[in-house]
């Protein structure tokens, strides 16, 4: 490996992912530590634009958790296996609204007639789903006495709140995992295309460095996505998509067809 090579850092890695494709040539002659990297700091952006912007966000519109708790979630108290609460809750965290209402003796996500992600307390129940369309996705339901003991209240729920902040790195932890996957998934679906192209244009890529030149392109892309998802949809996803859907097509052509006319990298990069 050339020493010039040696010295490209993650950073240089993004700039020429999303801004000069002509120069993926080069990044498909890194070792492939530098691109597995390169995987996780994409990564850890993304969560941080869909996600960690929100909590951020939230816990400072609060003023903390441990503030949230004491002074702005009602006063509730678990006994006997049932909740009650002195008023109905609906509190938004990023994309998710945690909702609490005792009229329900059982919670069911038919009560609520508002789009989006929801945990909600019913007199008795917990639910976890999803809400689109007038559709309803339920993930799960619990009975409240499998999940709490009696006499859990405000108090005892705001000595939690630093099993609160380990849990959002733990999610955040997860759904980082869930962005490399997806980069993977797409890579590979995008590649089939790619592959194809390498082969017509005589590059002399392998397989393994067109999937390289996929996740380079669609970086891009996904910022695009998230940054969007990030602002509420600003553009409406199916405009997106299509956006995205050329953008990272041509990404993606301009990196295979940098390839034309030099030596290819080494055939297993794995």
């Amino acid at each position: 490996m050339d020493e010039e090579y040696s010295k490209v850092t993650m950073v240089d890695q993004l700039a020429i992912a999303v801004s000069s494709p002509k120069n993926y040539k080069h990044l498909t002659k890194l070792k492939a530590s530098k691109t597995a990297g390169f995987m996780i700091l994409i990564a850890f952006i993304l969560t941080f634009i869909e996600f960690g912007i929100g909590v951020i966000t939230f816990i400072m519109h609060v003023g903390g958790l441990n503030n949230l708790i004491t002074n702005k979630v009602p006063q509730f108290v678990i006994e006997d296996g049932k909740l009650t609460a002195e008023s109905e809750m609906s509190l938004d965290i990023g994309n998710a609204t945690i909702y609490m209402n005792t009229d329900y003796d059982r919670i069911t996500l038919d009560d609520i007639k508002t789009n989006g992600v929801y945990i909600a307390f019913g007199k008795e129940n917990v639910v976890m789903g999803m809400i689109n369309g007038g559709q309803t996705y339920e993930y799960s339901t619990m009975d409240l006495d499998k999940l709490f003991y009696d006499g859990f209240n405000n108090d005892q729920l705001a000595s939690a709140v630093p099993a609160f902040y380990v849990a959002i790195v733990i999610m955040y932890i997860v759904m980082m995992f869930g962005s490399v996957i997806k980069m993977i998934f797409l890579a590979l679906v995008f590649s089939i295309v790619a592959r194809t192209l390498a082969k017509g244009l005589h590059t002399g890529l392998s397989y393994g460095n067109v999937f390289r030149v996929c996740l380079y392109g669609l970086t891009l892309p996904m910022l695009l996505t998230s940054v969007n998802t990030c602002l509420d949809f600003l553009i409406p996803s199916s405009i997106m998509f299509v956006i995205t859907l050329i953008l990272a097509f041509s990404m993606i052509n301009r990196g295979i067809a940098s390839h034309v006319g030099t030596t290819a990298p080494p055939e297993d990069w794995l």
